[in-house]
């Protein structure tokens, strides 16, 4: 699992874990770096229940206290927590509950919500619209000069998508004739 976190560009904490000068005796602890700002905690229900709840409830009150923003993610390892165990943890964040996993894609799939979207390979090569060799564009001015805003971004196209789209709606200068 720690693997699987950090390949998917989780950093790992040491523990014990210190937030707020307290420290906390936890089974792992991980943080997002870029597409996340989750703190991951993970929790093994094998250390007792009542020790899981006590150290996440405090991991999350350190929290407040430093008026953290960051979100917490208690991975659940072992036995599923139920009832007010389960209400109690939910009220201090994401809980994920992974059984044993079989197999890596089992493990994938139960922590799907933390790791980022793969998007599948395109499924032939004149799908692949990279080159915009093979893409007919519509005859419109603004579908070409969006086409060839791409050429320098996803910045530039919204820029010239957020221009078009102001045009629309300005009210025009008041000195070229036209009555607002």
């Amino acid at each position: 699992m720690a693997d699987l976190l950090v390949s998917a560009g989780y950093r790992r904490i040491g523990t014990p874990l210190q937030i707020a000068g307290l420290t906390f005796d936890v089974a792992g602890a991980f943080t997002g770096v870029d597409h996340s700002a989750d703190l991951v905690i993970i929790g093994d229900m094998a250390d007792g229940e009542r020790k899981v709840l006590l150290q996440v409830d405090g991991i999350a009150r350190a929290l407040d206290v430093m008026r953290s923003h960051r979100p917490l993610t208690t991975i659940v390892v072992g036995p599923r927590p139920v009832g007010k165990a389960l209400e109690a943890l939910a009220q201090v964040g994401r809980v994920l509950a992974v059984e044993e996993a079989a197999n890596p894609a089992d493990l994938r799939d139960q922590l799907a919500i933390l790791l980022p979207l793969e998007l599948p390979a395109s499924l032939s090569l004149d799908r692949d619209l990279g080159t915009g060799e093979s893409l007919a564009l519509p005859d419109d001015p603004l579908a070409r000069e969006l086409f060839e805003a791409s050429k320098f971004g996803e910045d530039s196209v919204r820029a010239r998508f957020h221009a078009a789209i102001s045009q629309i709606f300005d009210p025009g200068d008041p000195d070229d004739g036209e009555t607002v």
